[in-house]
């Protein structure tokens, strides 16, 4: 099978097509015919060198968290998938989705939207399940509350702000001024020209300030917060632990570490089957061309999602 690999870290320049082993599912694994992949920033990381602890030893490594596509077999002991069927999934650590093929433990996997077409469909796994996951599990958001979504144009951003207005909250979104009219077509309420305004210095307060773009300080974030109010963030910095458990209010800081689980894959179909969740997509790439979509993400300012398509011609 065809498969992107790098065999060193570096540029994009690492990485190359090339033929390897089919995989084959072990007992309760699925053997899945992937459509598409989509980038995230830990494929960037991981092929930069950044991601070392996760796969030393393990090079070469093909990236790729998001996978969408059709199951090819299973193994005997797969209970909740048959051939044929059309799936969706957040690969692991271990990555993997930039291949023709991949094995995956069936409890990884979900139906993929009955509405979507399996190209944005690869979209949602790693996004749609950081902003639920964050969201509605790290900041048990409610209807009523006041909502800041940072990083509100990107993959994960632009869920986040679908899934505030799904739970009933005044949504504020910070992004770019060209990026202000797509934001406003996925529900914000409100927007924040990043390059013009901060947030922490226009006075207002938010009952949940969701960082999708990963670099929040809560030494910054806490004047915006309101007494009770609660920041999460994508990444996990010292400094923010360290001004949250000094902060005497009661305003807290976490993070969320994105969990594979498939009926958080389930509800995000069903939310975007139902017509009030959908995938922002900003470009998509075949896999030929994997060099330059990770030089297209590089560059910043994209809007949702980059997508890797693996099959040829598209499933």
């Amino acid at each position: 099978m065809r498969a992107a690999r790098f065999h060193h870290y570096g540029g994009a320049e690492v990485i190359e097509i090339e033929e390897v082993a089919k995989p084959q599912p072990a007992r309760r694994e699925v053997l899945v015919r992937v459509a598409a992949s989509s980038l995230n920033a830990g494929d960037i990381a991981g092929r930069q060198g950044k991601g070392r602890p996760v796969h030393a030893g393990k090079l070469p490594h093909i990236p790729g968290y998001d996978i969408a596509g059709v199951i090819e077999a299973c193994g005997p002991g797969v209970t909740s998938f048959i051939p044929g069927e059309q799936v969706y999934a957040l690969t692991g650590l271990r990555a993997g989705g930039n291949a023709e093929y991949i094995c995956l433990h069936q409890d990884k996997l979900g139906y993929a939207p009955a509405s979507l077409d399996l190209v944005s469909a690869a979209s949602v796994p790693l996004a749609g399940m950081t902003a639920l996951q964050g969201l509605y599990g790290r900041a048990s958001l409610r209807a009523g509350q006041r909502l800041l979504v940072i990083g509100a144009a990107g993959g994960v951003g632009s869920f986040a702000v679908q899934l505030g207005k799904i739970a009933g909250c005044h949504v504020t979104a910070v992004c770019r001024d060209h990026q202000v009219a797509e934001i406003l077509a996925l529900g914000a309420d409100a927007t924040i020209d990043r390059t013009r305004e901060d947030y922490s210095k226009l006075g207002e307060r938010w009952d949940v300030i969701y960082d999708a773009a990963g670099h929040l300080d809560f030494a910054e974030a806490r004047r915006a917060l309101g007494p009770a109010g609660i920041a999460v963030a994508t990444r996990a910095y010292p400094t923010s632990m360290l001004a949250a458990r000094l902060q005497p209010t009661g305003q807290r800081y976490s993070f969320v570490i994105t969990q594979s689980r498939g009926h958080d894959l389930a509800l995000l179909a069903r939310l975007i089957d139902a017509g009030q969740l959908r995938p922002l997509i900003d470009r998509v790439f075949p896999l030929d061309q994997i060099q330059a979509a990770h030089r297209y993400y590089e560059q910043g300012g994209i809007r949702g999602k980059v997508v890797v398509a693996v099959a040829h011609p598209l499933l």
